[in-house]
């Protein structure tokens, strides 16, 4: 794998500017598609900024995966960064252990320790499948970026300026779905977000999921998810 390696903090830290220069170029040089691992959040954010630059689709042409799962960051991230949760509960208590042993006058050895991490949270930044065809690339980021402000399949057909079969028969072939179904799962995953963090009502989700009425989007919820909105709420509010 290719490896982009640069401070990125400290007092040897290039400009901004010059760094993001650098990082942008060296992104446009991978064969895509690709994904990139980030040694942080800070730098995941820093990745996609220079996808951006380049003009290069995330996650359709590169997926991007930071770490430390820093949520306001990762959600300001357009789009939203995945990120690996570590587990810092279990990185204190070893700390703690070898602290306690130094006190103790005992020497804690020099074996490395490694803390496996929680889980993944995937955000939209590597939501996705590796797919070497441009159009439905386009496709899906248009989706992505458009089905929860109301975005239809002829609105998706006029983007990409194919035939409404040639899409649909490209779709099923790299997802397995249509690009009705495909609008229906952004909107879906929209819904759980606003579900899980926030106590927005059914209506005002709806709205910001891109359903006019809040029936209509249960009905589909349900669906695809096996489950009413209320009770995947409870399931998942602590």
């Amino acid at each position: 794998c290719a490896m982009y390696e640069s401070p990125w903090h400290g007092r040897h830290v290039p400009e901004w500017d010059e760094d993001q220069e650098r990082l942008a170029e060296w992104v446009h040089s991978l064969t895509m598609p690709a994904g990139i691992m980030c040694c942080n959040d800070v730098r995941g954010q820093q990745v996609l900024d220079a996808c951006h630059r380049v003009h290069i689709a995330v996650p359709e042409e590169i997926a991007v995966v930071g770490v430390d799962n820093e949520k306001v960051l990762c959600k300001l991230c357009d789009p939203p960064l995945s990120s690996v949760a570590p587990n810092p509960e279990r990185i204190g208590y070893e700390a703690a252990e070898l602290l306690d042993q130094l006190i103790s006058g005992k020497s804690p050895g020099s074996e490395e320790r490694l803390i496996p991490p929680l889980y993944v949270v995937t955000r939209q930044s590597s939501d996705t499948l590796g797919i070497d065809d441009t159009d439905v690339a386009s496709a899906l980021r248009f989706i992505r970026e458009n089905a929860c402000v109301g975005a239809t399949v002829e609105d998706v057909v006029r983007h990409v300026a194919i035939s409404r079969s040639q899409l649909e028969r490209r779709f099923r072939k790299y997802l397995n779905h249509s690009p009705h179904t495909e609008i229906r799962i952004v909107q879906v995953k929209r819904v759980k977000e606003l579900l899980m963090d926030t106590d927005l009502s059914l209506s005002a989700i709806a709205r910001q999921a891109g359903y006019v009425h809040s029936e209509y989007m249960s009905v589909v919820f349900k669906r695809l998810t096996g489950q009413t909105p209320g009770e995947f709420r409870r399931g998942n509010v602590s």
